[in-house]
């Protein structure tokens, strides 16, 4: 086996902690927030080998030993990427597209990138789906697709009565609501968020629940906070707020409006940095391109259950992604598809008994495509990152 260690690129966004990703990866911060850690081949944060060497590369020097038959599918574009999320803010509002949407988004974008358009003018760096799923490693906060209408109604008479009559009583759609709160002129939009702050201080809404989760309240006052009176303040009572408890997961596909509030954990998803914001961000924001995107189901509900596989390891599985969980104990396996196992506490081998690594706390290895059985055995925790071929 050619599996081999490899180092994350780590992402300074205003939204992360200084402390989470250096203590997980052992190393000193330099002060910014540190949000994020990937393990992949994007060109937006590429892995490196440890001699220094990009993923990409070794993948292209070695593609039959590493992948076998499929060689030429897998070196085109290796399509997982495995991320440590450390959110201390929230992070933007935004939606990822389908796999037509990114091809037709991207081909869109062609002549602005000849033209030297940069990547915080334009909404697609790629022509890649971007399917998502997270395992909380802390107690978390997300905010993940929409209520019902009578629901999200409901909420907005009470909160802001006059802005209800004004400008939503008319919509009997939450998809109707949405598009005309994010399309209200500034003067008008910063009058309803008004009246919304007030409606929550009078109705006494106060800003955690169980002194852990942020609340519906608190989320709203923090995005007026930290952005401002933008539409995204009256969020968390159009979406559903989601909390998360440490080990649970939650599949977020493409077209499923989101946000990361507070937490932290362990993300899966295609190799893809297409990611269109409508709010709760300084950067680039195209209000009418996501809300082409957004997926309005109000039935959406991502929490996954984890469940036992063959190998003995615990599963979540979503969308083609598949994370798995191994706890302390040993594990034979007969998995063809290339992976990354990261360790996040303890120590690991990965390997058969004459070829293996050894992983300490914050280490990840990629693991090539493998007709033989191959072995992990963890003292502590290992995420084990994986994908159905096509």
């Amino acid at each position: 086996m050619k599996t081999v260690k490899i180092r994350p690129t780590i992402k300074s966004y205003s939204w992360g902690s200084r402390d989470i990703l250096p203590s997980l990866f052992h190393f000193k911060g330099d002060g910014r927030p540190c949000a994020e850690a990937w393990f992949g081949v994007h060109p937006e944060g590429e892995s490196l080998l440890e001699d220094g060497q990009r993923l990409s590369q070794y993948i292209q020097e070695h593609p039959q030993e590493l992948f076998g038959d499929n060689w030429k599918q897998w070196t085109v574009t290796f399509p997982l990427t495995l991320k440590v999320l450390a959110v201390n803010t929230p992070l933007s509002l935004h939606v990822h597209p389908d796999r037509v949407q990114a091809a037709l988004g991207w081909a869109d974008e062609e002549i602005r990138r000849r033209l030297g358009g940069t990547r915080e003018e334009l909404n697609y760096s790629d022509d890649r789906m971007k399917n998502e799923l997270f395992y909380a490693l802390t107690p978390s906060t997300l905010l993940c697709g929409f209520r019902d209408s009578q629901a999200v109604a409901y909420h907005l008479r009470r909160l802001c009565p006059q802005s209800y009559e004004r400008h939503f009583a008319s919509s009997r759609t939450v998809r109707g609501i949405v598009k005309t709160l994010f399309r209200l002129p500034a003067d008008e939009l910063e009058a309803v968020v008004d009246e919304y702050i007030r409606g929550l201080d009078e109705a006494g809404e106060e800003d955690r629940k169980g002194g852990v989760y942020y609340s519906e309240a608190g989320v709203s006052r923090l995005t007026m906070e930290l952005f401002g009176p933008e539409a995204a303040v009256l969020a968390p009572y159009l979406m559903n707020l989601v909390h998360m408890r440490i080990g649970e997961a939650l599949s977020i596909p493409c077209g499923i409006l989101h946000s990361y509030i507070h937490g932290s954990g362990v993300e899966l998803e295609d190799s893809s940095d297409n990611e269109i914001r409508i709010g709760m961000s300084n950067r680039h924001k195209d209000i009418m391109g996501a809300l082409n995107l957004i997926d309005f189901d109000s039935s959406f509900n991502g929490k996954l259950n984890l469940e036992d596989d063959r190998f003995l390891r615990r599963i979540a599985n979503s969308g083609g992604l598949k994370l798995a969980v191994l706890s302390s104990g040993s594990y034979d396996i007969r998995e063809k598809s290339p992976s990354f196992a990261l360790c996040t506490q303890g120590r690991a081998r990965v390997g058969t008994a004459g070829d293996h690594i050894e992983l300490g706390e914050g280490e990840c290895c990629f693991i090539p495509s493998c007709d033989d059985e191959y072995h992990i055995r963890v003292r502590g925790t290992v995420f084990q990152a994986l994908f159905e071929a096509e």
